[in-house]
């Protein structure tokens, strides 16, 4: 057994991260904090009138802090809640892909995905599949790292440099992936309410990042074979066993695809054809009930306005054909027992949500978003700190700050009511700030104290290394940090200079 309880403490700017960031008030209790102090600032600048950059109309800056403010927190107190765009979309999508992941489909997929790579490809294989392994949330952190570490000693190559292969991927291109992903899902929520700030009309749907995204992971695959190989493994040297260090059964078990798995692997394989087939056929032909109805189009259609309930009726089906073939799916109320199973891990961010969306929707009401966007977009304006220089300060800004909050919803939260309406006035569009966001959201989380699992990854290292801490994984995660930083962000530079959709519909520019 490993012992934990006096890890290895890096020294310095890291160790005051943590101490900080360990400071902070959980997320609610920050929205708590934001939402109040929006009712406050509210009663000062009640009054300040300014014209909306969209109509022309002359606007005014309304006060929480009266009689009718206050009548109307109470009276729209449940609605703020139910009416937030995440709420809905995350839950619904992850009762599908929670059901795919609790039969043990996605455990098996990434199993089978790493284990049976050629020998050539194990270290793309491994940092390609915690990038795409992270549609599976949580999950993937406890398989990709460790099984990373399991598969180089294996090969008879460092331990240490599978592992942070693994968490390079499953961590640090954790937005990035081939498919839509709940974090498609739960930004498009929170950027289509911070951009009606500004137009009200405004709507995002989850694939408005898909074709950025698909280049990034592919891009973030190949870099991370350079960083793995070319950077990590030389630094670590020879790797030397300790006392043998022999395979248990667990980490047996962990490698091995039992036949069960390989034949539900195949059926979720021909299920996701015919799915997909079916799908093709309402959207390909002109009159495919799936293209916009009166325009005949794709973009807009029913079909990206539909993509959770296209995405969720495609988790239950390949989940059933899995489950049903691997016999974790017995009878009917195994469904549903594994529905309500992958729900439980949610209280939190329901919770999260409600707050949330109460700052949110003080913020729209007072009118102090729109006031704050109008404004601090005259600022960069006149100061002409726009275009290529703005998108990669906004990159660093949000980059530091995932030091301090983990949590992607609660950041995005926060700053998307602020920098979404700001940065259209600029002329960047929602989805261009978003991918933005989910760049420096995912660069930094390899290397941050406050990363959830970063005990876990200390635990699967001091393995083969006991003498490692916080200290040696971080300082063995900062290359793939930089070049991780550097490569995503010249990437979305490339896009917003050649003026390419980030998506479908759903272009750099407003």
């Amino acid at each position: 057994m490993v012992d934990l309880k006096s890890p290895q403490k890096p020294k310095g700017i890291l160790s005051a991260i943590e101490v900080l960031g360990n400071k902070l008030p959980h997320p609610v209790y920050i929205f708590l904090i934001l939402a109040l102090t929006v009712v406050v600032v509210s009663n000062f600048t009640a009054g300040i009138k300014f014209l909306h950059p969209g109509t022309g109309k002359e606007e005014v800056l309304k006060s929480l802090a009266t009689p009718d403010g206050f009548r109307w927190i109470l009276k729209n107190l449940v609605s703020n809640f139910t009416r937030f765009p995440p709420l809905g979309m995350v839950l619904v999508m992850m009762i599908g892909l929670g059901l795919a992941e609790e039969t043990g489909l996605l455990r098996a997929l990434l199993r089978k995905a790493i284990v049976g790579a050629p020998k050539s490809l194990v270290t793309f294989i491994v940092i390609f599949s915690g990038v795409m392994g992270n549609i599976a949330g949580s999950a993937t952190f406890v398989v990709i790292p460790p099984l990373g570490g399991l598969v180089f000693k294996a090969l008879k190559r460092h331990p240490l440099a599978g592992i942070a292969a693994g968490f390079a991927g499953v961590a640090a291109g954790l937005s990035a992936n081939l498919l839509i992903t709940p974090t498609d899902v739960l930004c498009a929520g929170i950027t289509e309410k911070a951009a009606q700030i500004l137009n009200a009309s405004f709507t995002v749907h989850p694939a408005v990042n898909w074709f950025f995204m698909f280049l990034a992971t592919l891009l973030l695959s190949i870099l991370g074979v350079f960083v793995t190989e070319k950077i990590v493994e030389p630094r670590l040297g020879t790797y030397v066993s300790n006392d043998g260090d022999p395979l248990t059964e667990e980490d047996s078990a962990l490698m091995e695809v039992t036949d069960f798995e390989r034949k539900g692997l195949r059926n979720a394989g021909i299920a996701t054809l015919l799915y997909f087939i079916a799908i093709a056929s309402l959207v390909v032909p002109p009159g495919g009930i799936l293209r916009d109805p009166k325009l005949g189009t794709i973009v807009p259609s029913p079909l990206l306005s539909s993509m959770i309930a296209i995405l969720f009726f495609w988790f239950v089906l390949v989940a059933l054909a899995y489950g049903i073939t691997a016999k974790t799916i017995r009878n009917s109320d195994d469904v549903v027992r594994h529905m309500s199973e992958s729900m439980k891990g949610f209280a939190g961010f329901i919770v999260l949500c409600f707050f949330a969306a109460q700052f949110v929707e003080f913020f729209a009401y007072t009118n102090l978003g729109l006031f704050l966007a109008v404004e601090g977009a005259d600022y960069l304006q006149n100061s002409g700190f726009i275009g290529v220089p703005l998108i990669v300060a906004f990159i660093i800004l949000v980059s530091l700050i995932n030091f301090l909050i983990g949590s992607a919803s609660a950041k995005w939260a926060i700053l998307a009511p602020i920098f979404v309406p700001m940065f259209m006035k600029l002329g960047f569009s929602p989805f261009l700030t978003q991918a933005a966001f989910r760049v420096a959201d995912s660069v930094t989380n390899c290397i941050s104290p406050l990363e959830p699992f970063m005990p876990f990854i200390i635990i699967c290292a001091q393995r083969y290394d006991k003498r490692a801490g916080l200290g040696t994984v971080i300082s063995i995660m900062i290359p793939y940090a930089i070049v991780f930083l550097i490569s995503w962000t010249l990437l979305l530079v490339g896009f917003y200079v050649l003026n390419l959709p980030l998506g479908p519909g759903a272009p750099v520019g407003m």
